[in-house]
């Protein structure tokens, strides 16, 4: 078992929830920061507009722990799909607003969407759920959109595909972060979840990548 690096707090999680949000787009992020380093790495935390229950897509009720105004400073966010109509102007901002101060800004699936919204896929590389590509291409014109992966990792913006690919994409994090023997520790001792293996995914790939890792 890999410990994190010596440090006074865990980072900061925030993940944003709204009604009709995709439940395994924010859950399997969620399982993935809380059990790496058995929990002792990260603090995670659901933001919403309100404190008051939101129901998720399918119907069950959600508790958001923190508001726009009194979540703690984030280290992470992350932004899931869903209904994002259910996105507002109030989410929007916060989302700018701390964006900048952040390790990494990572969306799953149709989250991509609201990144693209706010310039963050600007001059990167982002990906999203297959059903969406075009819908990405449309929105961020300036983002050079990938498909046929499971995540990008574009630095200070990791976006992934579709629904389970949101773990894939947290668990980049906690690689990034802690190293990849706790990445490993957190898939396959506790989650029982078998990352693709990395050269699979690369071969689907354009040869040339800016520089950038994708995975």
């Amino acid at each position: 078992m890999v410990h994190a690096a010596a440090s006074d707090s865990p980072y900061q999680v925030a993940i944003l929830v709204f009604d009709g949000v995709e439940i395994l787009n924010f859950a399997g992020p969620a399982e993935v920061f809380v059990v790496a380093d058995s929990g002792r790495a990260f603090r995670v935390s659901l933001v919403a507009e309100s404190t008051e229950a939101i129901r998720t897509m399918g119907g069950i009720r959600v508790q958001p722990e923190f508001t726009f105004l009194d979540a703690p400073k984030p280290d992470i966010i992350v932004v899931p799909g869903g209904n994002l109509s259910a996105v507002g102007r109030s989410a929007r901002r916060w989302i700018r607003e701390n964006a900048a101060g952040t390790r990494v800004v990572m969306s799953v699936c149709y989250g991509a969407l609201v990144l693209a919204e706010m310039g963050l896929l600007d001059g990167i590389e982002a990906t999203t759920h297959h059903w969406g590509i075009d819908s990405l291409k449309r929105a961020a014109p300036k983002c050079r959109v990938v498909q046929d992966c499971r995540f990008v990792d574009s630095g200070h913006v990791i976006t992934t595909a579709g629904v389970t690919a949101g773990i894939d994409g947290a668990l980049r994090v906690v690689e990034r972060l802690l190293g990849k023997e706790a990445a490993r520790w957190t898939a396959e001792e506790w989650m029982e979840y078998r990352q693709m293996p990395e050269h699979t995914l690369e071969q689907s790939l354009p040869a040339h990548n800016g520089g950038q890792k994708r995975r």
